[in-house]
């Protein structure tokens, strides 16, 4: 009986001093925190922390997160608690100059009234962010999107910029192209967001004043224009640079300008200066004529979200940019700087010589040219890393400048023609490219030096690579197909206007006509025949895989069972056979 009482009462003392643990010193210890992941994606980054510690006025950040919403997903309530757990260390360590307010907006609340008057999205429930600062205006994130979770530092970064620093930045615009009436939405643009500054294209040195700089089509201009652009890049200032084989808007094919290309080497990259970029996969159809039909013009392509670089702030809320006659970008062998491309062509495109686009009548012969030399090529690239002058005894008149810098940030495009308002018409395409690129060109340091969290995506499966290896099968063998049935239909429009009639039609006896019929409707079946057999494999690889997955489950279940009946059936007999 005493040990019985003795057990109980070390029970209730060891139980009470585990609650007091838990009540008084708990609250004391140090928080201990371990970020095991890849890339540290739960860790504030040194850049985000000097731009928290820089913080001179107290920031209201307001979190809202529909997380009951039934539209939601898993992975986007996963997401949601992620953001929750960033914010709180950013909180952290503001150290009091941000106060986090959590908000679950409940359907028809007046924390939802709320939401949607600052103009949060509620398509998926809503997960957003608002900020604000006393006396200014508020700042907003619509919605956050896990197709965007590498920049997910960046984008609450941008928007606590934006509330301290609500004046807009200065850009300078030094243009070898007269852009007035040509680009005018896209000066309209950047006039709205930025203090846009005209540069003549005959300056000798970039104002102090001006730290980001955007060249438009340099081949146009003076030497000792391309020095002063050279030396504004060596101390520190921030291009973005569109250069062209071919301007259709502009003064066409420029001569090649050897200093450019040398300054450009001296940058660590190759510019084709008279070759041009055609692509099969992302061209788009074009007009050539009044009256005349639609044609796929290979040198005007549409570039889908998979042509850019998700982990790049240039693609920040981007859905497609187009380009047109656009060159091509490479890295230059041993150089020193980072090469980062943030916009690609597919796999099936290829550079050709520029007199070769004299004529859209050639467009066929171009395609199969392309066909034998296919390859992914680089449009846009960012560059960053140390580089030299590429005007290392100066230019007559002056002394020699800087020669060398241990940094510098270039953004190069090798297009001028997306600037252009009959190129850049999608919403959300050319301008949000360019207004993005400037924009992070002109963040102050803490915010420009930020570098995404790049999520590591695991090999590529087996079936992966089967499926990547039949469509190249096919896109080998469809391809002069697809253009007999596109030039087919072509000519079946011409020989069928659309006409009025009344009632029924007479069926047209012209032999020529019911041939092309004939084509257009036995030609999709052999594409058709076509694509089934480059994937047949495949298609076997994933009904075997569907049938495992489907077979497994119950099988696994009945031998478990049969295994189970047998043990049992085991001990019932084992207790006869021990009496005889």
């Amino acid at each position: 009986m005493r040990s019985t009482l003795r057990t109980g009462m070390t029970l209730v003392v060891i139980f009470l001093l585990f609650l007091a643990l838990n009540l008084v010193w708990t609250a004391k210890l140090p928080e201990l925190r371990w970020d095991f992941t890849q890339h540290k994606i739960h860790t504030l980054s040194p850049p985000t922390q000097d731009l928290l510690v820089s913080l001179e006025v107290p920031l209201d950040l307001y979190y809202f997160n529909a997380h009951n919403n039934p539209k939601r997903t898993y992975a986007l309530n996963r997401y949601g608690k992620r953001i929750e757990d960033l914010l709180r260390e950013y909180e952290k360590a503001a150290r009091g100059m941000i106060n986090l307010h959590l908000i679950e907006p409940a359907p028809f609340s007046e924390d939802a009234y709320k939401a949607a008057l600052y103009g949060l999205d509620d398509q998926t429930g809503f997960l957003g962010l608002i900020g604000n600062r006393a006396g200014h205006g508020a700042q907003r994130i619509g919605a956050f999107s896990l197709d965007r979770e590498p920049l997910l530092e960046y984008e609450i970064n941008h928007l606590i910029y934006q509330l301290q620093h609500p004046e807009p930045r200065t850009i300078g615009l030094l243009s070898g192209l007269d852009m007035g009436e040509s680009a005018g939405r896209l000066m309209g643009e950047l006039q709205r967001h930025f203090d846009l500054i005209n540069l003549e294209p005959t300056l000798e040195q970039v104002p102090a004043s001006i730290k980001t700089l955007m060249v438009v089509q340099p081949r146009a201009l003076s030497y000792r224009t391309l020095y002063a652009i050279d030396q504004f890049t060596l101390r520190g200032g921030r291009l973005l640079m569109f250069i062209d084989p071919i301007s259709e808007y502009g003064a066409g094919a420029l001569p090649t300008n050897s200093r450019l290309d040398e300054m450009l080497t001296a940058w660590g990259i190759q510019v084709f200066p008279d070759k041009l970029l055609i692509d099969h996969l992302y061209a788009s159809s074009v007009v050539t004529g009044p009256g005349k039909p639609a044609v796929r013009h290979p040198a005007r392509l549409n570039l889908p979200h998979e042509a850019m670089n998700p982990s790049d702030f240039s693609s920040w809320k981007l859905n497609t940019v187009t380009v047109s006659s656009s060159g091509a970008l490479s890295p230059r062998m041993k150089s020193r700087t980072t090469f980062t491309p943030l916009l690609q062509s597919s796999w099936q495109s290829a550079l050709l010589e520029t007199e070769r686009f004299a004529s859209a009548l050639k467009f066929d012969a171009l395609t199969d040219e392309m066909s034998q030399h296919a390859q992914r090529h680089t449009l846009a690239a960012r560059i960053e890393g140390p580089a030299y002058s590429a005007f290392p005894n100066g230019i007559k008149g002056q002394p020699p400048g800087l020669q060398k810098a241990e940094r510098i940030h270039v953004v190069v495009v090798a297009d001028t023609d997306l600037l252009m308002d009959e190129v850049s018409t999608a919403p959300g395409g050319n301008m949000m490219f360019i207004l993005n690129t400037l924009d992070n060109l002109s963040m102050l340091e803490p915010l420009a030096s930020l570098r995404p969290r790049v999520v590591t995506n695991p090999a590529p499966s087996a079936l992966h690579t089967m499926r990547d290896r039949a469509a190249q099968s096919y896109r080998e063998k469809a391809t002069e197909l697809e253009r007999r049935l596109q030039r087919t239909e072509q000519e079946w429009q011409l020989l069928t206007p659309p006409t009025t009639s009344l009632g029924t039609q007479a069926v047209d006896p012209n032999t020529q006509l019911q041939a092309l019929n004939k084509e257009r409707l036995r030609l999709p079946m052999e594409l058709h025949a076509l694509k089934t057999q480059a994937y047949e494999s495949v298609h076997r690889l994933e009904l075997m895989i569907k049938l495992g997955l489907i077979v497994t489950v119950p099988v696994t279940l009945c031998l478990i069972a049969w295994g189970l009946w047998l043990r049992q059936q085991r001990h019932r007999t084992q207790p006869r056979s021990l009496l005889y």
